[in-house]
């Protein structure tokens, strides 16, 4: 399938090792960081999965960049670079998807299919989407807050970035992997990218932390 504009122009990256979670953040973990008194409460509302009995192991939602960052960092961990993000979801370019290149069924949490859904599922409920890493949700679920702002690749074709950062500043960060209503394939691409106004607490919109490999 083509690149959409923003995903140009295609380009190389070289990453150091580094561990990523094998789930989305769920409520239940959220929620031991704010007993602990290092992170504020998500927002609350029907689609919001805080204090939502049942859902302790959905991901969770309702929290703003900043917030997912200080989960990650309360952890001794940090959102993931967008590099880091899409090598996780695919490993090689030739991966449309975390599972390969069949359209996307069963797989994933999401709507299309004729799977309509009014909310998330729990986390590791689709094994049969996991990534080449073993890592699920990777597509559908929530979208995933990345660490970096939205903008332009630097990269040139033939090149090879290492350890990519993105922009120095911006007014979007980067959010990945799709949510539990797209019904439309191409949004839960691996090479999908998103981005939303840092400040928003998004219903369809959480996270996963990365850290150097210990």
């Amino acid at each position: 399938s083509t690149a959409v504009a923003d995903e140009q122009p295609n380009h190389g990256v070289r990453l150091s090792a580094f561990c990523l979670d094998e789930t989305e953040v769920t409520v239940s973990a959220f929620g031991a960081c704010v007993t602990a008194g290092a992170c504020g409460t998500p927002g609350e509302s029907p689609t919001c999965n805080w204090r939502v009995e049942g859902r302790d192991d959905h991901p969770v939602n309702c929290v703003d960049w900043e917030e997912a960052r200080a989960y990650c960092q309360w952890r001794g961990a940090t959102l993931p670079t967008e590099s880091q993000w899409e090598y996780a979801a695919r490993v090689t370019s030739s991966r449309t998807y975390p599972w390969g290149n069949d359209a996307p069924g069963s797989q994933l949490c999401w709507s299309g299919g004729g799977t309509s859904r009014s909310g998330t599922c729990a986390v590791r409920s689709f094994p049969l989407g996991n990534s080449p890493f073993g890592l699920s949700d990777m597509a559908g679920g929530v979208w995933e807050w990345v660490a970096d702002w939205y903008g332009p690749y630097t990269g040139s074709a033939g090149t090879n970035v290492l350890d990519p950062t993105g922009p120095t500043s911006g007014s979007a960060r980067v959010i990945r992997g799709g949510t539990w209503n797209n019904t439309v394939p191409g949004d839960v691409r691996s090479a999908n990218r998103f981005l939303l106004m840092p400040l928003l607490r998004d219903v369809h919109v959480g996270m996963r932390c990365a850290r150097a490999p210990r």
